[in-house]
């Protein structure tokens, strides 16, 4: 939770000019703890891990779909790995139509960029409440008539995911098991979006999301005796 409000605060009271791209890259400090950042959870080389600034991500799949459903340009997206249960929550409960509608960054070299493709100041807002959880981001503009409209495919081509990894690790002790990455389906997804102005289209664009099948993985301690719900399938019976 640090995270997510020491980041969201960079675009406090942020300006954007008319005609300018925006580039989370460009707005964010240094993510270290040097700067005040904790170790959290991120998505790297192909696991779930404990990495500095981790959270981050929350910031800008907000950021990406503030811009979206106000229509403006995204020239910069990239997806997670995987589906992220917590992208698809809505104060309804779940709902996987809005898989694909997530932002990864991992600064500087995987940026969130949107265009302000009118001829007016954009403003933006950040608000975090850490009692109810919750990241508001706002825009503020003169409006030039601008509408969206979207459709998703939803969650197609699904994977299972693959069987669960068993990893000894040396600094657990014997008879102790951790899980540390939990399964996910793969999945292709594909959003449209249409914006239109006076009843006429501006443009139209899509956002292709390929999510890889994610297994769970657990540690042990050496010498432990894994339960057998969690022993490795006999490959060669």
């Amino acid at each position: 939770m640090l995270n997510i409000e020491k980041a969201s605060a960079n675009f406090h009271g942020l300006l954007v000019p008319p005609g300018a791209t925006f580039s989370m890259a460009s707005a964010m400090d240094n993510v270290s703890l040097d700067t005040g950042y904790a170790e959290a959870w991120i998505i790297f080389g192909g696991r779930t891990i404990k990495g500095v600034g981790g959270g981050v991500c929350q910031v800008s799949t907000t950021l990406f779909r503030t811009a979206f459903f106000a229509g403006f340009p995204v020239v910069e997206r990239h997806p997670h790995a995987y589906r992220v249960g917590y992208y698809e929550q809505t104060a309804n409960g779940w709902d996987d139509q809005m898989a694909g509608l997530d932002a990864t960054v991992f600064l500087p070299m995987v940026d969130f960029q949107f265009v302000n493709d009118t001829p007016h100041w954009l403003l933006m807002e950040t608000y975090y409440r850490p009692n109810s959880r919750s990241l508001t981001w706002k825009f503020y503009s003169t409006s030039d008539g601008r509408t969206v409209e979207w459709e998703t495919s939803g969650p197609q081509n699904v994977v299972e995911p693959p069987d669960p990894v068993y990893e000894e690790n040396e600094e657990l002790p014997r008879g102790e098991i951790v899980q540390v990455d939990w399964e996910a389906e793969g999945a292709d997804v594909t959003v449209l979006r249409t914006v239109y102005r006076g009843g006429a289209a501006i443009f139209t664009d899509s956002f292709v999301t390929h999510y890889l099948p994610w297994a769970d993985v657990y540690q042990y301690g050496p010498g432990t005796d894994l339960p057998k719900k969690l022993r490795k399938p006999n490959l060669n019976p």
